[in-house]
């Protein structure tokens, strides 16, 4: 019987926490500004907040607008207390085809099988124009740039290449003015080692430049080391000779999660170059060409080298760089009706948004919770700097003397190509007798995500819970009263799911070595007319993983996954691989399908990483 209700409160618990979950997934569409001048330019923001397993975005009708870029994505992710949230955006910069009061209309999306609708937005376009010199558009400094083409050439500029005289040709002038460069810190490093890569426009031209390609970087980390102010900011560089204008378009230190010759890949701007043509017998002429231009710049290879298996510590998780550590309580005397709070902080350089919690040998008397994790880094260092804190709560039952052994953390530094273990000291503690009344605990709170009773009771549906609750519980009485035997029986079986379920747990599925688990995904994939390829992927991969460490599928997210196979010994660099490959599929979920080498690349490593999990040796 004790068992029965002890699953029905489960139940009605799980019913509850995915019912609060599904209520925070938000879809909403923003413009910034929402009244104009007729060439301003304008920000809308399609954002998913709190949504995992994005189906599809599609944003509204927008014929009354030119698209200056777009879609942009963003991704922003916090964490508090061990629990993280996620919002995802695609934003546009448009520009108003004409004076006048207009509708944005409602976007759709689809997260994990539901459709959100966002609320219309009225914009207001005013008849005035703004200098475009002081906006804050996407490309600010090069928008423009012929507002009146007659005037002498802006001092910042210093060139008159935008004068097309006799003899020669718009493409002439655009290949010996314009280029767009990749610039890499390094060709060779160790995998979660950082290399900085800046894409470069220099120029001795004016244009109207938008990003047409965004490198999304497969197989790295990325830390974006660019803010918008950084767009509107030009310095000048000699190349080959000749001095240039130079823009950032984009900069980044990448971490690599993979060894292997790693190719990044090809950024594209698109250009509306403008060229006054020059008359040598009558001067300028006024006469303006205008001409639509691509850029790309090349490909640049990664050799990224695998951290050596010579003396790597048992304990390494994949932490590279060079770090301190140390581990204190946040006091040494308390009572067994109090939390004592462990905190380990990990202090130094290298790729510190990897870092995971050091294994901690806690004694069996010590009852120990999820740990809350703080990160105070500086990702404009390269590496990143800063320290990443740990605070672990636990309590213990019995007074006495007590002690937290020394906590050991191993890393690999690249720069003199060497592992290092280092240790906190072993802290030692008294904790007293208590009244048996344990004080209250908002963190322990938050830690275990149960809510105050006022939360409760303003929740209509935790009301309908309650209500499902008791109708199971009656409904049990009556079947009790009804078949006596029948309820001997079932009260046998729930003894035993318990163990059952825990085995579930503890031990991984056998799965066969040969077979396809992506069958439907390479069906797919040979057929030409198939264009849900990235949702039967996404679906089959899901599967895979759940089938392989007996988990719920829809409790995967790029954000649990690390610390659900973490519980499983899982190599953490595979772990990586893995968060990685869902992040490119859930991007390429709610972009237009295309057929191209993205689609066969990210194939075939779903297809290496199935087969690496299938190898992969993991216990508890």
């Amino acid at each position: 019987m004790k068992s029965f209700f002890t699953k029905l409160v489960c139940t009605f618990f799980l019913i509850f926490s995915a019912i609060t979950i599904y209520a925070q997934t938000k879809f909403i569409v923003t413009a910034t500004p929402t009244q104009a001048a007729k060439n301003e330019y304008i920000t809308l923001k399609l954002t998913i907040e709190n949504g995992n397993n994005i189906n599809k975005i599609d944003a509204p009708s927008l014929n009354d607008f030119n698209i200056v870029s777009g879609p942009n994505q963003e991704t922003s992710i916090s964490t508090v207390n061990g629990v993280s949230s996620q919002s995802i955006s695609l934003s546009y910069i448009l520009q108003a085809k004409k004076p006048g009061n207009f509708i944005i209309g409602t976007g759709t999306a689809v997260v994990a099988g539901k459709s959100y609708k966002s609320a219309p937005l009225k914009i207001s376009i005013s008849n005035k124009e703004v200098d475009n010199s002081q906006q804050n558009s996407p490309m600010g400094r090069m928008q423009s740039p012929f507002s009146d083409i007659f005037d002498e050439p802006k001092q910042q500029d210093q060139f008159e290449d935008y004068i097309l005289r006799k003899g020669e040709t718009v493409a002439e002038k655009v290949s010996k003015n314009m280029q767009l460069r990749l610039q890499t810190s390094k060709s060779t490093c160790f995998v979660g080692e950082p290399i900085l890569a800046t894409y470069k426009l220099y120029t001795r031209l004016q244009s109207e430049t938008s990003l047409d390609k965004n490198p999304s970087f497969s197989g790295f980390s990325v830390v974006d080391m660019m803010d918008r102010n950084e767009l509107d900011v030009h310095t000048q560089e000699k190349l080959n000779g000749r001095m240039y204008n130079v823009y950032n378009i984009r900069k980044a230190q990448l971490y690599p999660l993979q060894a292997g010759a790693i190719e990044l890949e090809v950024a594209t701007l698109n250009n509306k170059v403008s060229f006054v043509k020059y008359d040598d017998g009558a001067g300028i002429n006024k006469n303006i060409i205008t001409e639509n231009v691509t850029l790309s710049s090349k490909q640049a290879t990664i050799n990224v080298l695998p951290l050596p298996e010579n003396n790597k510590p048992e304990n390494f998780t994949g932490a590279v760089g060079d770090f301190s550590i140390d581990a204190q309580l946040e006091k040494t005397n308390f009572s067994t009706d109090e939390t004592g709070k462990l905190i380990i902080t990990i202090i130094g350089n290298g790729n510190m948004q990897l870092l995971t919690i050091p294994q901690i040998g806690w004694p069996s008397t010590f009852e120990v919770f999820e740990p809350k994790t703080i990160d105070n880094t500086n990702q404009s260092t390269i590496p990143i700097s800063g320290s990443k804190t740990f605070e672990i709560p636990f309590t213990i039952s019995n007074a006495g003397k007590y002690s937290v052994p020394s906590v050991n953390f191993s890393f690999f530094n690249p720069n003199n190509k060497t592992y290092k273990t280092i240790s906190t000291k072993e802290i030692k503690f008294f904790i007293t007798k208590g009244s048996g009344i344990a004080k209250k605990n908002l963190s322990l709170k938050k830690v275990t995500n149960q809510e105050s009773l006022l939360d409760k009771l303003l929740s209509k549906r935790i009301v309908f819970s309650i209500l499902l609750l008791i109708g199971m519980i009656v409904s049990f009485i009556f079947m009790r009263k009804k078949n006596k035997k029948m309820l001997l029986e079932s009260l046998v079986i729930e003894k035993e799911i318990p163990e059952i379920s825990i085995l579930k747990e503890e031990k991984t599925t056998k799965l066969e070595t040969n077979k396809n688990h992506l069958e439907k995904t390479t069906a797919c994939f040979s057929n030409d007319i198939c264009k849900e390829f990235y949702t039967i992927l996404n679906k089959e991969l899901r599967e895979f993983i759940s089938t392989k460490y007996s988990l719920d599928k829809n409790a995967i997210n790029t954000n649990t996954l690390s610390a659900i196979l973490d519980k499983h010994h899982v190599d953490n660099n595979l772990v990586l691989r893995t968060q990685q490959l869902l992040k490119n599929i859930e991007w390429q979920l709610y972009t237009p399908f295309e057929r191209d080498e993205k689609m066969k690349e990210i194939y075939g490593t779903a297809l290496e990483i199935i087969h690496a999990h299938l190898t992969q040796k993991t216990s508890l």
